[in-house]
């Protein structure tokens, strides 16, 4: 079906459209009604009295649900999802002994393993709360979340591998200590039922990262979630039994729970890896070369790595990626090994709202634009008051609801209801521009705006141009507070271009008012241990403020921006 008719069908008739997919899905009893709408938010509760539970969605198949590829070994591990499903349930069973039930909170602090994913599905299968806790973060990040959570129980993994390295996680913390090696596993109580759980009954509690403020335990449900995840990824990928999808992601991040419970939930292996695709620089090539697999599920950050390498990939049918904006730069190099590229756009708190369904008729990849609004998706883009705007940078809202939309912050309801104020909308607090066709191009976060003498930019739209010069890797474009003008533009680069080129190009395609005043040469940029940059951290370390080193994958980063700095100033 042609992707304009679906989507217009999706918002005349949404409980139809919504059924159709839902139907595909297993529920211990059918719903009631498919759609209640909030009256005083844009929020909604989905197949309400209808009972499921997502593990059994994603373990009732037959084949081979995972290989998991460590870093010390060149032939991955094979999993089926009987043997999956098995060892979910003596996880299932361990937790049972240990006093967790239905609704109890637990914390998952592991790294990328099979004894994860299996950890995970038991705590779905029981209707254990979770929360995922990303292996790399710093003890305070760590302790943070947990505090704030407060669950019955917390799960790890002894250590694991990264860049050749043994890395030791913080089992002190934990309750349960699994071993690396999924093998040694031997617990022997099983437990093979599944919970039935109301579609909106909490599903995880899934912090942000954090490089924004203090991280947020974001509610997602349950049965609604798993409709609105399985709907994405089919009308993405159109995935089948036989289908690989193929990811770098990190357990720890949302991007990878959407990803595993897409796949497997259709049946398909997922494969994925412990440590750095990048290490040794061809390890992902051989990897697909391997698998042959349908999606490579990435980020623009390994794309613009791999390019810098000169790592040339085997041709997919699909590579995706999502978490962070995806440069021209990036595009290029992902159409090289396949004609079907996606830059997938969601959040946390709504889930994947935009991207390429290439499932149905007239999408066509557009470079540099997220995608279409997923059908039944009503997004939009609207200035300071409101008001809808086309062609023009504004704030990316949600105007209706959506499954996969949160349905709480843990401990917070002013936070929640804050996210519906300003335009009675879901502000998802990223700019965007929407164009004639409703292809949408992310363009950056409201807090990296950066207004010169009264004009508006964003960090991204100055990146973009610097990052489309030969010999650029990557940037960040950040404002500091003037006197005169408001703001002035600060960047910094990583790549081998004379820094006057740089300053030209800026001037040359955004116009004479957007002058750098200071322009640093730098040999990285500081990430978050999800591996987007941090800005907040330019920024603070251009005004002398205190910074958390925790978010960052490698805080020595700070000690040599800020020697880059201090040298500059001396010249």
């Amino acid at each position: 079906m042609d992707y304009y008719t679906l989507y217009d069908l999706s918002l005349e008739k949404p409980e139809t459209y919504w059924e159709t997919f839902a139907n595909r899905l297993s529920f211990f009893k059918k719903w009631e009604k498919v759609i209640e709408k909030n009256k005083q938010l844009p929020i909604a509760k989905w197949f309400i009295n209808g009972t499921t539970n997502i593990a059994y969605n994603a373990l009732n198949h037959g084949g081979k649900a995972l290989i998991f590829y460590q870093e010390n070994k060149h032939k991955g591990d094979e999993i089926t999802f009987d043997e999956l499903n098995n060892m979910s349930s003596m996880i299932a069973g361990l937790l049972l002994d240990k006093g967790v039930r239905r609704g109890d909170r637990i914390a998952i602090y592991m790294p990328n393993s099979i004894c994860t994913i299996a950890t995970i599905l038991a705590a779905a299968r029981l209707g254990a709360i979770y929360t995922l806790i990303f292996a790399g973060l710093g003890i305070n990040a760590i302790v943070s979340r947990i505090s704030n959570l407060e669950p019955k129980l917390v799960i790890s993994i002894d250590k694991t591998f990264r860049r050749g390295k043994e890395i030791k996680l913080y089992t002190n913390l934990a309750n349960i200590v699994f071993p690396r090696d999924s093998s040694q596993f031997d617990y022997t109580r099983e437990y093979k039922e599944f919970e039935k759980i109301e579609s909106n009954e909490p599903l995880k509690i899934m912090y942000t990262s954090g490089t924004t403020g203090k991280p947020k335990g974001v509610i997602l449900p349950h049965g609604a979630w798993m409709v609105g995840d399985y709907t994405v990824f089919d009308l993405m990928f159109s995935l089948k039994s036989d289908d690989i999808v193929l990811t770098t992601a990190d357990v720890g991040w949302i991007t990878f729970s959407r990803i595993m419970y897409g796949t497997l939930m259709h049946g398909s292996t997922l494969a994925f890896m412990e440590g750095a695709p990048d290490y040794p620089s061809d390890r992902l090539p051989k990897i697909i070369d391997e698998l042959q697999p349908k999606v490579l599920f990435t980020s623009p950050t390994l794309l613009r790595t791999l390019q810098k390498l000169d790592v040339k990939l085997p041709r997919v049918e699909f590579i995706a990626t999502a978490g962070e904006i995806m440069d021209e730069t990036a595009w290029k190099y992902a159409l090289r090994f396949s004609d079907r590229v996606a830059d997938v756009y969601g959040q946390t708190e709504l889930g994947y709202v935009i991207g390429y369904p290439y499932a149905l008729d007239g999408v066509e990849p557009k470079i540099g634009y997220a995608g279409l609004p997923f059908p039944a998706a009503v997004i939009d883009t609207v200035d300071e008051n409101g008001k809808s705007l086309r062609g023009h940078i504004g704030h990316l809202v949600a105007r209706e609801p959506f499954p996969t939309q949160f349905i709480g912050i843990w401990k917070d309801e002013d936070k929640f209801l804050s996210y519906f104020e300003k335009f009675n909308s879901h502000d998802t607090g990223d700019l965007a521009i929407i164009d004639e066709k409703g292809y949408v191009k992310i363009v950056g976060r409201d807090d990296d705006m950066i207004k010169i003498a009264g004009h508006r930019i964003t960090s991204g739209e100055v990146e973009s141009v610097i990052n489309s010069l030969q010999g650029i890797i990557e940037s960040a474009a950040v404002g500091i507070p003037d006197e005169i003008k408001g703001e002035k533009l600060v960047v910094f680069y990583v790549g081998n271009v004379d820094e006057r080129i740089v300053a030209t190009k800026v001037r040359e395609m955004l116009g004479p008012i957007y002058v750098i005043d200071k322009i640093y040469k730098v040999e990285r940029l500081p990430k978050s241990r999800s591996g987007k940059i941090v800005r907040r951290v330019l920024r603070d370390l251009l005004l002398g403020k205190e910074i958390d080193e925790t978010i960052l994958e490698d805080p020595e980063i700070l000690k040599e921006i800020k020697n880059e700095i201090k040298r500059s100033e001396r010249i």
